[in-house]
């Protein structure tokens, strides 16, 4: 009997003690876990290393039921040691996958280092396995831009629209989404650029936007180029001359410098180059833009 009570006793004391350390655990979790969500809420990072290995590893999901990991895994991330960070995320995805909550960090992860592979890989598990959150649905379509996979937008909208029956915010970020990704179909490197002479600029130029697929968008700019004058579609005239690869304007009356900038050629798309081009008056921060020209008339 008296054995008996004393093992009773040590079994007490051992699940006390037990529990004192759950408790203890739990409560200096919650204090990092409010430190953790001031830190979202601000879009801070003021936790140290040190801090994150201090939070201990009992309980592994926090009181919103996000993995603690994970969150812990932004930190590293930001301070560029992905490795780490990846690592936990992935660990994160198996402690609690039903919220897609570590999904959604990789592929936003793995979106800024540009393995847009692997980024589409955990941004549609994010979307189709909790498309209640709109974040994951605007990840998807970052990621499908980023891909230029307008099939890609249109399923996943299809999609939405099979779960919700009111979807405005959906809908405007289709809207952008689509637009975002036909327009990363347009060119705006052209790899065998090389310099021009004064004669070959000889002619009349239209203004356009050319597509990979082919298609030429044409403005209502068109600049006529003779061997002494550069003019204009609202009827401007200016002296001009070439150096080097940079083209020059002058005024007519005084012969004053308006504007320079690079001038190049595309042979295998017969597309005339005018780059950084300025399309402001601010002269500390000038508004620049390369403009693309197509010869009309000789």
């Amino acid at each position: 009997m008296i054995a008996k009570n004393f093992f009773l006793k040590v079994i007490l004391i051992i699940s006390s003690l037990f529990s004192i350390y759950i408790l203890y655990n739990t409560f200096i979790s919650f204090r990092y876990q409010l430190l953790l969500r001031q830190d979202t809420n601000n879009q801070n990072f003021t936790l140290s290393v040190d801090d994150l290995e201090s939070i201990p590893e009992i309980p592994n999901i926090g009181i919103t039921t996000l993995p603690i990991i994970s969150q812990k895994a932004k930190y590293y991330v930001f301070k560029g040691d992905y490795a780490n960070g990846i690592d936990m995320l992935e660990k994160g995805a198996k402690i609690n996958p039903h919220i897609y909550y570590s999904d959604y960090l990789l592929g936003s992860y793995y979106l800024q280092l540009d393995q847009l592979d692997s980024a589409y890989v955990h941004a549609k598990k994010a979307l189709y396995g909790w498309p209640k959150n709109i974040e994951h649905y605007k990840l998807y379509n970052q990621v499908l831009e980023a891909k230029k996979d307008t099939t890609g937008i249109l399923d996943a909208f299809d999609y939405i629209n099979t779960i919700f029956s009111t979807k405005d915010q959906h809908e405007t970020l289709f809207i952008d989404s689509y637009s975002n990704a036909k327009l990363r179909y347009l060119i705006f490197k052209y790899p065998d650029e090389r310099p021009v002479t004064k004669n070959f600029l000889i002619g009349k130029w239209q203004q356009m936007y050319e597509f990979e697929t082919g298609v030429i968008n044409y403005r209502n700019n068109i600049i006529n180029i003779d061997k002494f004058n550069f003019s204009t579609t609202d009827g401007k005239q200016y002296s001009y001359d070439l150096i080097n690869d940079t083209l020059k304007l002058y005024f007519k009356s005084n012969g004053k410098l308006i504007s320079s900038f690079p001038v190049f050629y595309s042979d295998s798309l017969n597309t005339l180059i005018f780059k950084n081009l300025p399309m402001s008056v601010i002269e500390d921060q000038p508004l620049i833009q390369d403009q693309f020209f197509k010869k009309i008339e000789d």
